[in-house]
């Protein structure tokens, strides 16, 4: 028993340190929603919406074990419209863009660091 505590205890301990160095999860949540009514005659409505979502993470992996965490993106665009009478134009248009990087660098970092 007390061997086997012990080498629970050293692997806790050796370990440790990597905590430190681990990322936390990325997110990224964006809702665009745009409405317009038009009513009469030679009306004009235009909606745009436009997200833009960039996650870079950077994995200094310290004893040889990479730690890189998720990376989540969402996006939501809404528009919607409405024209009664003549003559009416209505544009809509939704651009999304979501980049996502990861960079793993795996090192052996001696014991005395």
């Amino acid at each position: 028993m007390k061997k086997s505590t012990l080498g629970i205890l050293t692997a806790v301990i050796a370990l440790t340190p990597l905590t430190a160095l681990a990322q936390d999860f990325q997110g990224s949540t964006q809702v665009n929603s745009n409405s317009a009514t038009a009513i009469g005659t030679g009306n004009v409505v235009i909606q745009e919406g436009t997200q833009t979502s960039v996650q870079d993470q950077f994995d200094f992996g310290a004893y040889g074990v990479s730690s890189p965490d998720a990376q989540n993106s969402v996006q939501i665009n809404s528009n919607e419209a409405a024209a009664i009478g003549e003559g009416n134009f209505i544009h809509q248009e939704g651009i999304q863009t979501n980049v996502q990087s990861q960079f793993d660098v795996n090192q052996y970092l001696p014991s005395h660091y």
